[in-house]
């Protein structure tokens, strides 16, 4: 039985373990105020067909955020209150945002374990001169991945963002629990366009990222071949 040295494991892992954490890095720098107020800043951003002013939907989805972000219980969303007093979300819409704290939070746990992998990983790469040519190889390889995965998802979602849409809410979330109404509070915050531009955004944020990275390492292997 052949067995596969341990530098080759690491730097394998390295390779996987970078999509993971630049993706969900990003899932959670487009999770704070800043988008919601840049969203909603923007000329043509859809108003609210029941009412709404843009002066009152903010808070609201600046609330949804730091629910999201703070992993704060539920009675946060649930306090909320329309203008008019009625409460801002149903049961329905409480339910899910419950389901979408609890799948926010693996994906942040996830995001600190790639973290952790990535920092381990590539100290223990460099502690021997015999290894340390596979930090930037692996470097390299993630970032290749990180581009290839996003080529691929996002030819998906230009050429059918309904359906992206839809097979992302089916493989996290139970039956149909995340379909709403027009006129429910959720979907009057965060209108499709919303979404759209969430993925634009993560999607740019990868693709530089992933060119950074892989530009860094490919000069560090030319330096090592330099060098020998």
């Amino acid at each position: 039985m052949t067995r596969i040295p341990w530098p080759r494991l690491i730097q394998w892992l390295l390779v996987l373990a970078l999509p993971v954490f630049l993706l969900v890095a990003d899932v959670r720098i487009a999770t704070g105020h800043w988008f919601v107020h840049w969203e909603y800043g923007k000329e043509d951003f859809p108003p609210d067909p029941y009412g709404l002013s843009t002066a009152e939907r903010i808070p609201l989805a600046e609330t949804c955020v730091d629910y999201l972000a703070t992993g704060a219980d539920i009675s946060l969303l649930g306090d909320l209150q329309l203008p008019n007093g009625e409460p801002a979300f149903n049961q329905r819409e409480l339910r899910h945002m419950f389901d979408v704290q609890v799948v926010y939070g693996y994906l942040m746990r996830a995001c600190i374990v790639a973290a952790l992998a990535l920092a381990g990983g590539i100290a223990t790469l460099l502690v021997s001169d015999r290894t340390r040519w596979r930090v930037p190889a692996a470097l390299l390889r993630g970032s290749a991945l990180t581009l290839g995965l996003l080529g691929a998802v996002g030819a998906y979602m230009a050429l059918s963002w309904r359906e992206f849409f839809t097979a992302f809410h089916r493989i996290f979330f139970e039956g149909e629990t995340w379909l709403f109404d027009h006129s429910d509070t959720l979907i009057r915050l965060f209108p499709m366009r919303f979404w759209m531009d969430v993925a634009i955004a993560i999607v740019g944020l990868l693709i530089v990222e992933a060119i950074v990275i892989s530009s860094v390492a490919w000069a560090w292997i030319r330096r090592q071949a330099a060098g020998k």
